[in-house]
């Protein structure tokens, strides 16, 4: 999964480069002009990716035999690939591929989160010498040997660890191959967030303005506007592209955290990569951003889009038959860890968290509404941030950087307030 991440990365920076030649082939905010030269160039190296990815994505196949017995059988079979089966009766085999279904098994959440904490520490720690000298060769060693460490660490073990805690909140059977499909279809969601937050909202301010909006005015709109209103609809549209996997609200809210959260992790690769070339201030830079976005913005995202997928899901329950995801349990697949288990069973963690209390608030179920709130929450996340930086850029630095700090506290307060009640209600709704 993190190859995955790296290559849409990777690819996200030529679809840029498409659109750009599009949209703005000169790159200077505004709409125009065309330039076939970049569309070409991006075209031909995003080829190679897209290909690697669908390889990387093909269906995982099994091969299943089966063996039930018959007077008229045998009990010495040749299989495939030079291999033998002798059954202790006479059988007849029957030989099938199919499609893969072992559940989907992420790591504990508390051990992604020590991971992450461990990481996090031990990073900044080695980042901490430039403080006192960025000029001294062996520190800036150590910095350059621990950063792509810190960086996988930084980006990936947050996301991975709201992904355990859903699984194992939601206690619906999932297959590895649909929750990936899930965190991918969220990735895939920055590409069109991109063009948008990139190229059309500022060419669209610099068109309706006559060109006279500036920057600052043109970033605020993106930040505050763009950002919540394009992200949240690509988002949206990412959950959608699953409904074959969505049956119910609760099953609707899952697949919308899990979007939410794909997204997030493609979006926090870049952060937490930017957060390494703060120079001598890396140690700081590097330890506030990846806390802040693992604990809030991460999770704020997911609970955003898990409101549009709780609206989904309800309206995909009313169009159609109750279709479940057919529970792997029925494969009585061998767990390798357990080979005397006669099938995997989901461990589903029974431990009360800050997130299990009950609720008795009724999430509203239309589309338009929970999209909405989707959007207002992302945009007074963005819009409030963006207000206190300007408030604490006429303090005093220290203050206005305790003022800044304590507003994140209590916006991450807010969310994780917010989110308790919302996955409490998600969580009691009958699949």
């Amino acid at each position: 999964m993190l190859g995955i991440v790296i290559l849409l990365w990777v690819l996200a920076q030529f679809v840029v480069l498409i659109a750009a030649g599009f949209l703005d082939g000169d790159l200077d905010g505004d709409f125009g002009p065309f330039d076939g030269l970049l569309i070409i160039a991006g075209s031909l190296c995003s080829a190679p990716l897209v290909l690697l990815l669908l390889y990387m994505r093909r269906p995982k196949l099994e091969h299943l035999i089966i063996a039930e017995p018959r007077a008229d059988g045998r009990q010495i079979h040749s299989l495939s690939n030079s291999k033998i089966l002798q059954t202790p009766v006479p059988t007849h085999i029957r030989q099938f591929i199919v499609r893969s279904r072992h559940p989907l098994r992420v790591p504990l959440a508390k051990h992604l989160w020590m991971l992450f904490l461990g990481g996090v520490i031990i990073s900044s720690i080695a980042f901490a010498p430039l403080l006192l000298d960025s000029s001294n060769i062996g520190f800036v060693l150590l910095a350059l040997f621990v950063a792509i460490p810190a960086w996988l660490v930084g980006f990936s073990t947050p996301v991975f660890a709201w992904w355990s805690y859903s699984s194992s909140r939601f206690h619906l059977t999932t297959t590895r191959q649909q929750g990936e499909a899930m965190l991918i279809a969220g990735m895939l969601s920055t590409f069109p967030a991109i063009v948008i937050n990139s190229f059309i909202t500022p060419g669209a301010v610099l068109l309706l303005t006559g060109g006279q909006a500036s920057s600052t005015l043109v970033e605020n709109i993106t930040v505050v506007v763009s950002a919540p209103v394009g992200e949240e609809l690509c988002k949206a549209l990412a959950v959608f592209s699953l409904a074959g996997l969505i049956d119910s609200k609760k099953r609707g809210f899952q697949v919308g955290f899990t979007v939410g959260l794909g997204f997030a992790l493609l979006e926090n690769l870049q952060y937490i990569l930017f957060s390494l070339f703060a120079g001598e201030l890396m140690a700081f830079s590097y330890g506030l951003t990846t806390v802040v976005r693992g604990i809030g913005s991460i999770p704020g995202h997911a609970m955003w889009t898990a409101c549009s997928g709780y609206a989904i899901g309800h309206m995909l329950e009313q169009r159609k038959q109750p279709h479940r995801i057919p529970d792997v349990n029925q494969w009585n697949l061998v767990n390798p860890l357990n080979p005397s288990a006669s099938r995997f069973e989901p461990s589903f963690s029974s431990h009360p968290s800050f997130f299990s209390k009950s609720s008795n608030l009724q999430l509203p179920t239309s589309l338009p509404v929970m999209l909405s709130i989707a959007m207002f929450g992302h945009a007074f996340w963005n819009g409030s941030s963006v207000l206190m930086s300007y408030m604490s850029g006429n303090l005093d630095p220290l203050v206005g950087l305790i003022a800044e700090l304590t507003w994140i506290v209590v916006l991450i307060a807010l969310l994780w307030t917010f989110g308790r009640f919302v996955l409490a209600a998600a969580m009691e709704d009958d699949v």
